[in-house]
């Protein structure tokens, strides 16, 4: 141990004194990726539109979401700017995507993983991207969260290099501190995610803030600021980024701003909202038991579109694993479920789907509908449940996305589905995929069912547009943000206008259905929980109409004004003018008659139905079983059940702390309580302001004497803004109350510290009217590069992928020392074209090498050209006899272009092609007459490389990955010569060689922090030349031995030398041959993670590890290394003249290793010591110490 000490404090030191060498290809460097699979030809033509504050780029059908998404930013970007107190001097590039699926086939983001969850906008740089689910109010949440993401990143690590670099060390701030934030940006608060928080405080498991953090991170920094905007106002936001930020420490923001540390705020946090929720829990009741279908759901898979047969013994329903589905169908008396249909793929790095699959029972009860995609392409199955036959279609591609669907009859569907960018409903004849088109505005339109309503057949579905007739409508200044009402369209007469259902400004309605002729039924947050709400139509008296027939059969209808409806006139007089008016205006000898007609609407009455303490998230209904299914998500566990309908049926809703304050914050009166009030429930608490008693503790007196008075400070009032006005025209509604944008529009909280109140630093403009697009302004996107890093780095692994050709020199191998890698690497704006230039100077200065790439991944087939050069000079002795024992000093000059495309069949699979040209130029550098007549010598290479390559890996931390990658690859490399003097010429030489291998890593998580990681690699050679692989040692070993007692074969023509890495505890060589196979295992344990439930600060700290490893292998030449002449087992001693002994006994060719190591970054390397010991022919050799640079294997 104490060699092992000794060895890591001269450890930099001598990695300048290495010796030269030459860079050679190893084994264990091999490259993988993952890829970004483009499916259609969109992408070809990007759009770009400039506003005050944005860059917004678009392509193909995405038009219209493009302008709504760059009015909502505007619309918004001021008071985001005011809320953060921070402002950019550039602009903020905004890509918008027409959904998901587009967005996880954009290159951009591809180096870091683009790890994107459901609902969390992407951010890169000052570039953010958006995409469109159906619902302009997430849009509008996604384009927020970016924003405050770009400038919160700017204004916590700073704008220009210098401040980037010294505060992405020195500043580590917690994952859910940003991501929170950013999310409390996009919206304060909503019912899902107080439903979400309510779940999983009371289920017991979260006692404290850290543990929820660790578990829910987004969650739990997203509670975390709208606690803190709650209780000390939103002013204190940018005063804890300030402070936080200044003194690169979180606990010192939070103890000079809001009087108390991290613990102390976050359990006062925790001790909120439990009390809150268990307030709460007293006037709500757990759904009944009864009716719970029973399945297995061990992994705890998200469960969706839970749909009852029509005649009520099935129900079938949709699992997603991150990405991989299955169609499940159940039936409700035996239980016994069957899958049906599964599809797509596990991806991890990306957002899942939720939204498909779709299902709809057909109505012969016996099939069942799946819409689906695949490749980006919609496709409708019609699965027959008796026979398993299925059958296939490709859905019509006008469709960019369908949300909901529903039989009409045996061979229409309705749709509620997005084209050309606007969410409508569509009547799809699966016959002849035609499409009928029921309405054409710029309002969404979501869950739509068909019904029977008093007589007539028509849909139901959730809209959040404010007028109940259609028109054509195209966007301008009135945005589509309000909250879902429901609407009853009539399939039948098809006219204009709409049966409202419901007219609910501050609540959603969803999910809705007919549950007879007469009573409807739907889910609604009215009271803060999604609970189920029931009604019927009932007709009255809007207004009365007179109608004034003339001699010659005109009528003329005109407003009543002696009799009275219950439409207010102002109401009337929009669609008709006055009796009195219309006679001054005609002739009265023209008039026959005159009669008077009273004028009937209907209008919904609706009651509760439930009262539950967790969302209804789902429900679907079978009017002619009078069943209905419904999934709520109570103690983290998704519950189906299956009940009666009910349509008398009614229950009061308890209003919910979080509706509470929704309401006052909208100047609308709160809801009295419901006789269910628990016992000993204060009475006055309905009434209290926003602090409850949860928050037990303010600023404390002896904290804030501690403190100068200078660094305690409140956001002026000047300062202080509401959040932007609603973008629909509140003046055409003046009888409705304005919506609340956010779903939690608090009003700003009266300090109740004793902070100081500094002077502003900077004045926002308000951005509270929505902007007007303007066609004439938009302009095609033009190629443009941007610098995307320059870095410096020492390290000695390969430069680029491509460089682990064996096309290598043939004049053996050794490890390469060190050097000072210098890259610059630029983008463009969609990432499509990608250019690289490096240059690498090792610390011996001899060997310089330069490099160039470029990637365009613009269409599916990616491509990418290389260019190397490297320069190195060799001293070799003179082999001419009689000259003095002058070393030669010769130079030679590597030139490699590379030519690679890719083919990704998936996300995680890939089929690559690379051809190779090299040359190896030596020349003689003169040293005296016969070095100056010494002929140049040049030796050219070409090779072609076929690999398969699969990676789902996920980087959970540095050197710690989990899942799986793999490349299989065959290359053939044959040498030929090429020359221009004195004519041209080529000529192809002897010798061929093939090389085929195999490298597979799999990696384990343990635990949340360890890792088990194993990989199996394993090549052969064949053909006139082969590969001399030497087992042994590790990978860019800074101080290496070689075995020389283990024999090397003396035939086998072998043209190149290479090593086969990781074998420790033994020198290179401790066996070769023309094939090898090897294990590797590691267990990899970051230590002083376990040490502390709060993040690690320091990045040595963080990534230092220990591990455990084993490693077993072996190489041979011939067909096995078992066989009776192997090389292995022979050794010659020579004495000369005249003795010359061949000795032959037996070696076990399988040798293996063990022992324990550390890694850990040092001075900008990430250092890899391990201690060894061998086991070879089943005895235990002496340890060996491997110090070496590199991650992974």
């Amino acid at each position: 141990m104490r060699n092992i000490l000794r060895h890591v404090l001269i450890c930099a030191i001598s990695i300048s004194l290495l010796p030269p060498s030459s860079n050679a290809q190893t084994t264990s460097q091999t490259s993988f990726g993952k890829n970004r699979v483009q499916y259609h030809r969109q992408f070809d033509e990007w759009m770009h539109y400039e506003t005050a504050n944005f860059d917004t780029y678009w392509y193909g059908d995405a038009r219209n979401i493009a302008q709504s998404a760059l009015q909502m930013a505007e619309l918004d970007f001021g008071y985001v700017q005011q809320l953060l107190e921070h402002q950019m001097s550039g602009k903020i590039e905004m890509l918008v995507f027409s959904d998901v699926t587009d967005l996880k086939q954009s290159n951009i983001g591809e180096d870091d993983l683009f790890r994107i969850q459901s609902g969390e906008t992407k951010v890169v740089g000052n570039k953010l991207f958006v995409y469109f689910d159906g619902d302009h109010r997430h849009l509008r949440a996604q384009i927020r969260e970016g924003a405050a993401g770009v400038l919160i990143n700017s204004m916590l690590f700073g704008a220009n290099l210098q401040e980037i670099v010294q505060n992405a060390v020195l500043l580590n701030l917690p994952g859910w501190y940003t991501v929170g934030l950013t999310a409390y940006c996009g919206e304060e608060w909503n019912s899902q995610l107080d439903n979400t928080l309510r779940d999983l405080i009371l289920s017991g498991e979260y006692d404290n803030f850290d543990k929820l953090a660790k578990e829910h991170p987004r969650l739990a920094g997203h509670v975390f600021w709208y606690y803190i905007a709650l209780h000390f106002g939103k002013g204190t936001i940018s005063n804890l980024l300030y402070l936080t930020r200044i003194n690169r420490s979180v606990d010192a923001g939070f103890l000079y701003v809001l009087g108390g540390g991290y613990r102390r705020t976050t359990d006062a946090l925790m001790d909120y909202f439990n009390q809150r929720y268990r307030d709460e829990s007293h006037g709500t009741r757990k759904p009944p038991v009864k009716g719970q279908l029973k399945f297995k759901n061990k992994r705890d898979l998200p469960l969706t579109q839970l749909k009852i047969s029509p005649d009520g013994n099935r129900v079938a329903w949709v699992s997603n694993e991150i990405g991989k589905w299955k169609v499940w169908v159940q039936d409700i008396k035996t239980d016994k479920r069957k899958c049906i249909l599964k599809g797509g793929v596990r991806n991890a790095q990306q957002a899942t789907d939720y939204n498909y699959p779709l299902l709809a029972w057909h109505p012969d009860n016996q099939r069942l509908t799946v819409l689906y995609e695949r490749r980006d392409v919609g496709m409708l199955t019609l699965i027959d449940l008796e026979t398993g036959k299925k059958e296939e279609s490709v859905l019509s591609p006008e469709y960019q996305r369908v949300y909901s669907m529903d039989y009409i009859n045996p061979i229409d569907l309705v749709f509620s589905a997005c084209v050309k960018g606007y969410s409508d409903l569509f009547i799809y004849h699966t016959v002849n995929r035609n499409t009928e088109r029921l309405t054409q505005d710029f309002w969404d339109d979501l869950d739509a069912s068909v019904t029977v309503l008093d007589g007539h057949r028509g849909i139901l579905f959730a809209s959040n547009r404010l007028s109940d007739t259609l028109s054509s409508q195209q966007l301008d200044t009135i945005l589509p943000i309000r909250n879902f009402d429901i609407f009853f369209f009539d399939l039948e007469t098809r006219s204009p206008e709409l049966v409202r259902i419901s007219n609910t400004p501050l609540a959603d309605e969803r999910a809705p259905y007919g549950i007879d002729s007469t009573h409807f039924t739907f889910i609604s947050d009215e009271s803060g929980v999604f609970n189920r709400q029931a009604g019927h139509l009932e007709t009255y008296t809007a207004f009365y109409q007179d109608i004034i027939y003339l001699n010659d059969g005109v009528e003329i209808k005109a407003m009543n004004t002696t009799r009275k409806g219950e439409w207010p006139d102002e109401r009337v007089l929009f669609f008709f003018a006055p009796t009195d008016t219309v006679l001054l205006n005609v002739d009265s000898t023209m008039i026959d008659s005159i009669r008077t007609y009273p004028v009937f609407k209907k209008r919904p009455v609706s009651q509760n139905q439930t009262n539950y303490d967790r969302n209804i998230a789902f429900q679907h209904l079978s009017p002619r079983a009078g069943k209905l299914a419904e999934i709520v998500r109570r103690e983290e566990e998704t519950l189906f059940f299956i009940r009666p309908v009910q349509t008398e049926a009614t229950t009061a809703a308890w209003i919910t702390r979080y509706r509470e304050l929704s309401l006052k914050a909208a100047g609308m009166p709160v809801p009295p309580r419901p006789a269910i009030a628990p016992d000993g429930l204060p009475k006055d608490e309905a009434e209290e302001p926003e602090i409850s008693n949860g928050a037990t503790w303010r600023v404390r007196q002896d904290t804030v004497q501690l403190i100068e008075p200078g660094w305690l400070f409140q956001v002026p009032e000047h300062l202080r803004i509401a959040p932007p006005a609603p973008a629909n025209d509140a003046a055409s509604n003046p009888q409705e109350p304005a919506p609340n944008i956010l779903a939690d529009s608090l009003r700003e909280v009266p300090s109740r510290t004793r902070f100081a109140e500094r002077p502003s630093l900077m004045e926002f403009g308000k951005q509270n009217s929505v902007i007007r697009f303007q066609p004439s302004r938009i302009v095609p996107y033009r190629l443009r590069f941007r610098t995307d890093f320059i870095s410096t780095t020492m390290d000695n692994n390969l430069l680029f992928e491509g460089l682990d050709s064996y096309v290598g020199s043939p004049d053996g191998f050794s490890t390469p020392p060190p050097g000072v890698l210098l890259r610059a690497n630029f983008k463009d704006l969609l990432e499509d074209y990608v250019i690289e230039a490096g240059f690498r100077l090792p610390t011996t200065f001899n060997g310089a090498e330069y490099y160039l790439w470029m990637d365009n991944k613009k269409r599916r087939l990616d491509k990418r050209i290389s260019l190397y050069r490297k320069t190195v000079v060799n001293s070799v002795d003179n082999p001419q006899p009689g000259n003095f024992p002058t070393p030669l000093q010769i130079r030679t000059n590597t030139l490699l272009g590379q030519y690679e495309i890719r083919y990704p069949l998936d996300p995680f699979f890939s089929l690559r092609a690379m051809g190779t040209l090299r040359q190896d130029k030596s020349i003689t550098l003169s040293t005296n007459r016969n070095s100056l007549e010494t002929p140049d010598y040049a030796e050219q290479r070409m090779a072609v490389r076929l690999s398969a390559v699969y990676d789902n890996t996920v980087e959970v931390d540095l050197n710690l990955r989990t899942g799986t990658r793999a490349k299989v690859f065959v290359e053939a490399v044959k040498r030929f010569e090429f020359n221009t003097q004195p004519n041209w010429s080529l000529k192809f030489n002897s010798g061929f060689m093939t090389v085929v291998g195999l490298d597979a890593r799999h990696y384990q998580r343990l635990d949340r922090r360890s890792i088990l990681a194993v990989r199996l690699a394993a090549a052969t050679t064949f053909g006139s030349e082969r590969i001399l692989y030497f087992l042994g040692g590790v990978d860019n070993w800074l101080f290496p031995s070689f075995n020389n007692s283990i024999p090397v074969p003396q035939e086998g023509n072998f043209a190149y030398q290479t090593l086969a890495a990781n074998l420790r505890g033994f020198k290179q060589n401790i066996r070769n041959g023309s094939s090898y196979a090897l294990i590797n295992s590691e267990l990899r344990i970051p230590v002083f993670k376990y040490f502390s439930n709060k993040p690690v600060m320091g990045n040595f700290w963080r990534n230092f590890q220990i591990i455990g490893f084993f490693d077993v292998g072996t190489a041979w030449q011939g067909r096995s290394p078992y066989r009776g002449d192997n090389p292995l087992n022979t050794v010659y001693v020579y004495n000369p003249p005249t003795v010359a002994v061949k000795v032959n006994y037996f070696r076990d060719p399988l040798v293996a290793g063990y022992g324990f190591g550390v890694r850990a970054p040092i001075f900008g390397m990430y250092l890899r010591l391990d201690y060894g010991w061998g086991i070879e022919t089943r005895v235990v050799q002496d340890p060996v110490l491997h110090i070496a640079l590199g991650t992974d294997f």
